[in-house]
């Protein structure tokens, strides 16, 4: 009885949803046509046709179903999801792509388009970058968002030094005059205390404003009163004789500086990452997965690997091994034509006339 009801469950999902639900159309080697008229919509950040892709493209199915006919979105549908791209791909130009979120994410036409691009995509690490662990591909596919300055302190100190070494320094540069037009005045203190020297910059009547970043805040407080200075008067000190060394002596270890991780989490997640990718192949993270071989043939591995990494980018949701499947096919038939077409390109240089020299 369960299965019969899922089973009706999905077809009044699928008949609630817009468009062509049939799956049959289109070209074995191409995506099919039922999702050409897809559009992208900016203010909700989701392609018109996801969810009719989601039900035939992904699992569990209960979820799926439910989250199309109730519209149950969340916590299972996640934004990657409602853009047809199962594997969070940044935008390159794919083919299939309508538009790009704020992050830089693809919307596909269909699902079929995000597959193909993955598997693209992977195939250009392995042969091209030279990316063969699950680790090394990782952390390109997702790299750690904490790479710039962290902390208040890193931060502070790329605004002073943007303020104080190029913005100010190249303003007073330019404003330099000849003639002396930097003046100094010296003040002497009383009772024989040293005084202080001023150093004055004319200015031009009309000087630029420049606004000061939030991260600059304060600059402007009233400092602290400063102690009084002590007098430029060195006392001799009696020198201190060395200890003289000897074998017995050791010296002291010097201790080390440890230096914390610039970003320990996401370190933490690639490997999570990379551990996922990597389960039932009896490989570890480290390993040559051996996706593809030397000519761009997809191997066995990059079953496993693409519905590994779908599965961890999506969360509750993953994508069918038909959809992978499907990429995987035509990304072989993509393989051997283009090796039909080096092969009939070989064999028309052998047969053209050569010219003879005289």
């Amino acid at each position: 009885m369960v299965p019969q009801t899922f089973y009706a469950l999905v077809l009044a999902a699928r008949a609630l949803l817009p468009g062509d639900p049939d799956p049959g159309g289109g070209d074995a080697l191409q995506p099919g046509p039922k999702a050409v008229a897809a559009r992208y919509e900016p203010d909700s950040r989701e392609v018109t046709n996801w969810r009719s892709e989601a039900m035939d493209a992904l699992e569990p199915k209960p979820v799926v179903a439910m989250a199309a006919l109730f519209r149950a979105e969340r916590p299972f549908v996640t934004r990657c999801v409602k853009l047809n791209n199962y594997w969070c791909i940044k935008s390159a130009r794919w083919n299939g792509e309508l538009a790009t979120d704020i992050e830089g994410h693809v919307g596909f036409v269909s699902a079929d388009h995000g597959a193909d691009a993955a598997a693209t995509l992977l195939r250009r690490y392995y042969l091209e970058f030279k990316r063969k662990s699950a680790l090394d591909i990782v952390r390109r596919w997702a790299p750690a968002e904490c790479n710039g300055a962290t902390g208040i302190g890193g931060i502070a100190m790329l605004a002073v030094r943007g303020i104080g070494g190029t913005v100010r320094a190249q303003y007073l540069a330019s404003r330099r005059q000849k003639g002396g037009s930097v003046r100094y005045t010296a003040k002497a203190g009383l009772s024989g205390k040293p005084g202080r020297v001023s150093m004055v910059i004319p200015m031009a009547p009309k000087t630029p404003q420049y606004r000061v970043p939030s991260i600059a805040a304060g600059m402007g407080e009233k400092p602290k009163p400063a102690k009084p200075p002590e007098p430029l008067v060195v006392a001799r000190r009696k020198p201190v004789k060395e200890p003289s060394i000897t074998a017995s002596a050791t010296p002291k270890p010097v201790a080390k500086v440890q230096v914390a991780a610039a970003c320990p989490s996401e370190e933490q997640r690639h490997r999570n990452y990379a551990g996922r990718m990597v389960e039932g192949l009896g490989l570890g993270p480290s390993d040559d997965l051996k996706l593809f071989a030397d000519d761009g043939t997809p191997l066995p591995n990059l079953t496993h690997v693409m519905l590994a990494m779908s599965a961890f980018e999506l969360g509750a949701l993953r994508a069918s091994p038909d959809l992978v499947e499907g990429a995987i096919e035509r990304a072989v038939a993509k393989v051997q034509e283009n090796a039909r077409a080096a092969a009939q390109k070989v064999e028309l240089s052998r047969q053209a006339p050569q010219s003879v020299e005289p």
